[in-house]
């Protein structure tokens, strides 16, 4: 029984701080101070005493722990009552030696503890302590974990290996599977290179996590086999299942929520195929007045195929998991900010695509020139169009920029009105007008690829100081031929003018000359 001046003393050689000692402002937060000993917690110092803060109180405590010597490790953990003053608490010993004092301030209020409660706690950590420390200096228990540490490293090592030989199967089994797959492969499109990617990619990504989650067990098995580092297994264990139980429980939680996200999904494809299967029959439709027209009915169908996976990925964004977390938001916000810096000119350019479709002004497989720009139009897209010029010139023309130039179309009218090409020679007046036409409608029958009908035409469009301009004007087989037959028209007309001996003086002269200005005789055969 230890007298109770004694305790008083003991008490105050607790007061006694381990450094010079500072006064505690009052209007400081005093953080709480939890006492570990061997990675365990023994006790918590939430109150200061006198000019002691809970963190001096707890280094205080620490450093008397450390010091006892090795006979402390049989004595058992023993507590006494103290009260000195308006102070009330516990005092704890091993053996006679005083460890440390907790008073009723330092109990945790939020859990409604008792001293009582608290008492029988710390004793129960310390007694964990001291078990821990005389288990620690057995061989047997030192031996024994060293065994079963080697025993799992073993068997770590071996489930390795045999996930990576069961990694390489799976991914050669895939690489067979993958070439089989014919539906991945339209035209020119060939989705299995990146099917095979992502399915190789999500192996990967399955045998890792089986292999970390292997390490965390076989950690936690050698932790647990020491007493100096059982503690750190439990927490190992702790925060491993929280984990898995976390994400375990959130992909159950989604699963409703996913549900909906694939029945809308099934819905728009379903809507979007319908959609397209609708279109689809005026592109082959070569009537030109139904209500689409090829190249129309094509740029309606991706517009709408775009249209309604755009309205079903904002009927399904609420549902998709984490879609309402700050990450989420945040790549939605710079996404949006990215489109509406970005997106000026690219609106511009699908504007300019919608008047080209809709408006018809341009059609795929017509002849047309746009600007400076003549050939057959071999596509028409919201952005750009494809024309294929006589030089087999590949060029893709803005719609920005088509709608902006005059573009003629030799190809849009009908078999009895067609598009009239022409070509203009000036001869001098001394040549009777009615032989010019008869040698430019003789050239215009001696040349292949003009039509007979309508028959060609010659027009005088200008009387001038010096000539006369005579236009010829016919209307061609094929239109997408417009070079090669005015090339054969012109060799045509100095042919024919040669072999009638009337010279060509284009655009003027100023004096008759002496002779007739003519090829000579081998360049007329």
């Amino acid at each position: 029984m230890i007298r109770p001046f004694i305790l008083a003393l003991l008490v105050l050689g607790i007061l006694s701080p381990i450094g010079g000692a500072q006064d505690i402002p009052a209007d400081s937060v005093i953080e709480p101070a939890e006492l570990k000993v061997w990675q365990r917690p023994v006790a918590t110092f939430r109150a200061p005493i006198a000019t002691l803060s809970p963190t001096i109180r707890r280094d205080t405590a620490l450093r008397r722990i450390r010091e006892l010597p090795e006979s402390a490790l049989y004595d058992e953990i023993r507590t006494l009552p103290t009260q000195l003053e308006s102070l009330k608490g516990v005092s704890f010993f091993s053996g006679d030696r005083l460890l440390f004092t907790l008073i009723e301030a330092d109990l945790d209020p939020a859990e409604g503890e008792t001293l009582e409660e608290v008492k029988k706690a710390v004793v129960r950590n310390l007694d964990e302590v001291r078990t821990a420390r005389l288990a620690q200096r057995s061989w047997a228990i030192n031996l024994k974990g060293a065994g079963i540490s080697v025993v799992a490293t073993l068997l770590l090592a071996a489930l390795l290996f045999g996930l990576q030989k069961l990694s390489r199967l799976t991914r050669r089994r895939f690489i067979r599977s993958t070439a089989k797959l014919s539906q991945l492969k339209q035209r020119d499109l060939d989705l299995r290179p990146a099917f095979l990617q992502l399915s190789r990619r999500l192996t990967a990504v399955f045998f890792t996590l089986v292999a970390l989650g292997a390490c965390c067990v076989w950690i936690t098995v050698i932790l647990s086999q020491f007493p100096y580092t059982a503690p750190w297994s439990h927490v190992i264990g702790e925060q491993v299942g929280k984990l898995a139980g976390d994400l375990l429980g959130g992909l159950l939680a989604s699963i409703p929520n996913l549900l909906i996200v694939v029945l809308i999904f099934m819905l728009t494809r379903g809507t979007a195929r319908i959609t397209e299967q609708i279109l689809r029959s005026f592109e082959t439709d070569t009537d030109d007045k139904q209500l689409f027209g090829k190249d129309t009915a094509k740029a309606t169908r991706r517009i709408a195929s775009v249209l309604i996976w755009i309205f079903g990925l904002v009927i399904a964004y609420p549902y998709i998991p984490g879609s309402d977390s700050d990450a989420f938001k945040g790549v939605g916000v710079l996404l949006g900010l990215m489109v509406s810096l970005g997106s000026t000119g690219l609106v511009n350019q699908l504007v300019s695509g919608f008047v080209v479709l809709y408006s018809g002004a341009v059609r795929t497989g017509e002849y047309a020139r746009v600007g400076d720009v003549e050939g057959v139009i071999t596509d028409i897209g919201l952005l750009s169009t494809k024309v294929l010029t006589p030089k087999n010139e590949f060029v893709t023309v803005p719609n920005a920029v088509l709608i902006s130039k005059d573009t003629l179309n030799y190809s849009r009218l009908t078999d009895a009105f067609r598009t009239e090409l022409s070509t203009t020679v000036t001869i001098g007046y001394d040549t009777p007008w009615r032989q010019v036409h008869e040698l430019l409608l003789l050239a215009a029958d001696r040349t292949p690829g003009i039509r007979e009908k309508p028959e060609p035409k010659v027009i005088q469009t200008e009387l001038s100081d010096f000539y006369a301009a005579y236009e010829l004007r016919f209307v061609p087989a094929d239109v997408t031929t417009k070079g090669a037959v005015l090339s054969k028209l012109h060799q045509s007309i100095q042919d024919a003018f040669a072999e009638a001996g009337v010279q060509i003086m284009s655009p003027n002269f100023v004096a008759q000359p002496e002779a007739l200005v003519l090829p000579p005789k081998d360049e007329q055969d």
